[in-house]
């Protein structure tokens, strides 16, 4: 039974990998994207969400989306359509981990740093929040990972929504200044280094708390 699921969700990767090629969608690239929602007139917010929740399957960063919502979108309606698409795609990384991640791929995790396992054990939200804050980290990569760690999904929800809530608020309120704005492509990357390295410094604590090399 589990070898079908598997199967069913590569079928389902590979035919939305497809879908997302022949609409020309998969660089990830705003000005594209932006056209193309808005050449979808009145339906452009339910595509928005549609496309924002499976962007995971083209492995298209959130913060592609959240740029997206604030540049089309009222912020209000911005924000909201912004944080329904985080929750939709995490929660399809959460259901993909349970069915993918095999007890060979944990076993390789435990033998290869089984004290990292340990820490992913006890302290998985704390590393997923840093993990989600840090703009330079492959977040759905360790949502993946994180929820594979006996972590609950109304913890693993949660956690998603507190960490990606300033970046959402940040991106829905600025809207399309911060593409047309230096002054505010300035601040953003500012706001991103600094939260960068603190990401960073928290991880690093995290790791000599446990003794991690």
């Amino acid at each position: 039974m589990k070898k079908i699921s598997k199967f069913l969700v590569i079928v389902v990767w590979a035919g939305l990998i497809y879908i997302l090629y022949r609409m020309n969608l998969l660089t990830g690239n705003i000005d594209n994207l932006n056209q193309f929602f808005i050449s979808r007139g009145n339906y452009k917010a339910l595509v928005f969400i549609a496309l924002s929740s499976l962007r995971i399957a083209a492995l298209i960063p959130s913060a592609v989306f959240m740029i997206l919502g604030g540049m089309m979108f009222r912020p209000i309606q911005g924000f909201a359509l912004t944080l329904v698409s985080v929750v939709l795609s995490e929660t399809i990384v959460y259901l993909s981990s349970k069915v993918l991640v095999s007890s060979g791929i944990k076993n390789y995790l435990i033998n290869k740093n089984p004290k990292l396992y340990e820490l992913l054990l006890m302290n998985n939200t704390k590393i997923l929040a840093i993990g989600i804050l840090c703009p330079i980290a492959p977040s759905d990569a360790v949502c993946f990972l994180v929820s594979s760690a006996k972590l609950s999904y109304k913890k693993f929800i949660l956690t998603i929504i507190a960490a990606n809530m300033p970046m959402i608020i940040l991106y829905s309120f600025l809207g399309d200044s911060v593409m047309s704005s230096t002054n505010n492509t300035i601040i953003i990357a500012g706001i991103i280094a600094v939260i960068s390295i603190y990401s960073i410094y928290l991880w690093n604590k995290e790791q000599r708390s446990h003794r991690l090399a």
